[in-house]
């Protein structure tokens, strides 16, 4: 009896490297961590982890973009890759897209409308889902985070996804001048007050 369940452990152990090893990533990116308000802040959910000429490929996703309401405005979303073009609609079928938002998420929804096999030989291994640009709408530090509602294959297959990173974005009021260009400031105030001087001193 021992033998068998240390066997049922091990099996099991070794199935969960497997899983682990074959897990998809989805990451946060963005161009920058501190910002100012009124700026506006990209983020892109970036998938990878799949086999570009065969499966696994991404046939769907339904995805929650989590982001402090107090701090961030949603601007606008950008469906597929800016280099790539949607790896979703690789044939120009479009696909269907559906976006919902509450007070500090995002939901977005994406299925292709490719075959099974266009998607397995045609999808790229890494690329960027969607970008969702944010409006910086008051002072203070935030977290930004991905739920992973469902990630299906071209097959309709769940996909297993390992832990999605989170971000880290600070918005201040005020932008503090580089020290150069604080020193040219100074310089320039200095010159003003020595020309004032000299044409006082020569009246």
């Amino acid at each position: 009896m021992k033998k068998v369940l240390a066997l049922l452990v091990t099996l099991g152990l070794a199935l969960s490297l497997n899983a682990n090893a074959n897990a998809i990533n989805i990451e946060l990116t963005t161009d920058k961590n501190a910002l100012t308000l009124s700026d506006t802040l990209a983020i892109d959910v970036r998938i990878s982890g799949l086999n570009h000429g065969s499966s696994p490929s991404l046939g769907a996703y339904d995805l929650d973009f989590n982001y402090d309401p107090n701090l961030f405005a949603i601007h606008s979303i950008m469906w597929g890759d800016a280099t790539q073009g949607n790896q979703l609609d690789l044939m120009n079928y479009g696909s269907l897209q559906d976006s919902s938002s509450g007070n500090g998420w995002l939901n977005l929804f994406e299925l292709s409308f490719d075959s099974a096999a266009d998607l397995n030989l045609l999808q790229a291994g890494e690329f960027i889902l969607f970008t969702v640009l944010l409006n910086a709408i008051a002072d203070g530090s935030s977290i930004l985070s991905l739920t992973a509602n469902s990630l299906s294959d071209a097959y309709g297959e769940e996909l297993f996804i390992a832990p999605i990173n989170n971000l880290s974005v600070v918005v201040n009021s005020v932008s503090v001048p580089e020290p150069s260009s604080m020193l040219l400031l100074l310089g320039m105030i200095a010159f003003i007050a020595l020309r004032n001087k000299l044409a006082q001193s020569q009246k």
